[in-house]
């Protein structure tokens, strides 16, 4: 779930000493297609400057990522609830940070370089400012794809493990062929923050669109596309 002018560097000037117990270290044993799963998070890290973001990994290939809004202590609680939400994924203990904002953390020499290209790559990523976005809902028949699929289901999973936090909310874009797709949540249920977040989810999917239109699929578990 990512404004969209290029990569923000998060966490570069923190005090080692306050996170580097968070850090994990060794070999990791990389899922399927995880260099897709870690481009797509980079694109929100670009996509969503407010936010300070923490991938949380095991070493058995588990793997989650929060976005917490706010300053440096945003990073804190993105971390915390990042490594708690891999622990569940892991159905085990073990998981520790493996990159903050698009900064790798991890200390291995097994981490694929491809990894590292990815984010000398996203700076060239070309975005659309959220504030430049129409927020409307999407009509008329469509059929997501099966990436648009695979990622609403991973959406719907996000809105599963908050929906019980309060004052968070979830939004889900897709274009009108049902080919691409974006999203973002918000921490606050306040109007203007709603209202951004939105438009923040709709950027990100024609930041992945090439530009074109993209509109509002569903808000929370709930589909909207009329």
């Amino acid at each position: 779930m990512k404004k969209l002018l290029g990569i923000v560097v998060l966490g570069l000037l923190l005090s080692g000493n306050a996170y580097t117990a968070n850090e994990g270290s060794g070999p990791i044993e990389f899922p399927p297609k995880f260099e897709k799963r870690f481009k797509d998070y980079l694109g929100h890290v670009a996509n969503k400057k407010q936010y300070k973001f923490a991938f949380a990994f095991h070493p058995d290939g588990a793997n989650d990522w929060q976005a917490i809004k706010g300053g440096s202590s945003s990073l804190k609680v993105a971390e915390k609830k990042a490594i708690k939400a891999c622990n569940k994924k892991a159905k085990k203990k073990g998981c520790k940070i493996f990159a903050r904002g698009e900064k790798i953390v991890w200390n291995s020499d097994t981490i694929p370089s491809t990894l590292y290209t990815l984010i000398e790559a996203s700076g060239a990523f070309d975005y659309i400012d959220w504030k430049d976005i129409s927020i409307e809902i999407g009509e008329g028949p469509i059929t997501l794809s099966k990436d648009a699929t695979k990622k609403f289901a991973e959406y719907l999973e996000i809105y599963e493990n908050n929906k019980n936090n309060k004052g968070w909310s979830i939004y889900f874009a897709v274009s009108a062929d049902g080919k691409n797709s974006g999203d973002m949540a918000a921490s606050s249920s306040s109007e203007k923050n709603i209202e951004m977040v939105k438009a923040m989810a709709i950027a990100e999917c024609m930041s992945n669109n090439k530009k074109n239109k993209c509109y509002l699929y569903a808000i929370n578990d709930k589909v909207v596309w009329k």
